[in-house]
């Protein structure tokens, strides 16, 4: 008799966004661009295409620290009636978005499970500060942890701990990424740092360590520039299929045919 063909488990889905900018009025626009709109649409889009397991959103939830972008956010992710992680970004006034959005912002330094994979869910924002820094407690506790676990794991972040090519924004990392990523690389069941910011989609490999960058569900930032400029490509978002062996399959999807357009004439926001 022929053995039974073995059955492969199915992956993990995880929606990864970034960057809504949400405002407390509903037409508020980032550079021309009615924020909460492409930032539902873009949801909707990440929803539509096949089942998903959890969402995170690396940062930069609202734009201007109000309660309004922090209310449709929650009321957003309620209706998902997914498992929800947000972490903080540089606009973002934290502890008014923990008491909106409760358990979808967990503390910082948290590590939550997804199947057998762990989030490792860390603040690099500074208050006042539009550039990244990690506390060396969050290093410290996640360096503990990763020494007495060894579930594949992801390490979240809103800031860039490595340089993406725009030397404008690369001046705005985490001032101590490269700590980080030796954290990370010297743990092999890291399998990814996952992170926002920037504006734009980024991979790149550290070895076996991968970098990536989700693109903005709101403006999107010319990559390779030296100086500020927003960048003409649609909102869109990064899927990532985790696999019960620790590989990952990702990609980044984008809102082709989306109707609003950033002004390319910003110098700045």
């Amino acid at each position: 008799m022929q053995p039974s063909p073995q059955v492969t488990a199915q992956p993990l889905r995880l929606l990864h966004l970034s960057d809504p900018h949400l405002y407390d009025q509903a037409e508020g626009r980032l550079l021309g661009m009615r924020t909460r709109h492409s930032f539902e649409a873009v949801l909707e889009r990440a929803l539509a295409s096949a089942p998903a397991d959890a969402l995170l959103i690396t940062g930069d939830l609202a734009h201007d620290e109000a309660t309004g972008g922090y209310r449709l956010l929650r009321d957003r992710l309620e209706q998902t009636r997914l498992p929800c992680y947000c972490v903080a970004g540089n606009h973002d006034h934290w502890p008014l978005a923990r008491e909106i959005l409760g358990h979808f912002a967990p503390p910082s330094g948290s590590i939550v499970a997804l199947g057998n994979w762990r989030l490792a869910l860390l603040d690099s924002s500074l208050p006042g500060e539009v550039r990244g820094h990690i506390e060396p407690a969050q290093l410290s506790a996640l360096g503990a942890w990763l020494e007495n676990n060894r579930a594949p794991t992801l390490v979240c972040l809103h800031h860039h701990p490595v340089a993406v090519g725009s030397a404008w924004i690369d001046s705005l990392g985490v001032d101590n990424g490269e700590t980080l990523v030796t954290l990370c690389a010297d743990h092999p069941q890291v399998r990814a740092i996952l992170f926002g910011h920037v504006h734009q989609a980024f991979a790149q490999h550290i070895g076996r360590l991968e970098l990536l960058a989700a693109p903005a569900t709101s403006v999107q930032f010319l990559n390779q520039s030296r100086g500020f400029a927003v960048d003409t490509r649609p909102p869109g978002y990064r899927e990532l299929l985790l696999h019960g062996d620790g590989h990952i399959e990702t990609r980044v999807i984008r809102l082709g045919d989306y109707p609003e357009h950033p002004d390319l004439e910003a110098s700045g926001y």
